[in-house]
């Protein structure tokens, strides 16, 4: 049988705050992608810098396919 694919994991608070400000610089620039879709596409373009993927999304089968591309 297969492990599993989704690995659940706590984030320090650190690491949050910095991911906060990353996002926030980035949304002022006006260059962010938002959804599953559009990360992709910009995953698969090789555009994407930054991929951050909730720790809340349901299901979680939406976002697996995530990681392995990058």
């Amino acid at each position: 049988m297969a492990g599993k694919i989704f690995v659940e994991y706590e984030v320090s608070k650190e690491d949050s705050e910095k991911v906060l400000d990353a996002l926030e610089a980035v949304k002022e620039s006006g260059n962010i992608r938002k959804g599953v879709n559009e990360t992709t596409k910009a995953i698969e373009r090789g555009i994407a810098k930054l991929v951050v993927v909730a720790m809340d999304v349901q299901p979680e089968e939406i976002v697996m396919h995530i990681p392995a591309l990058c």
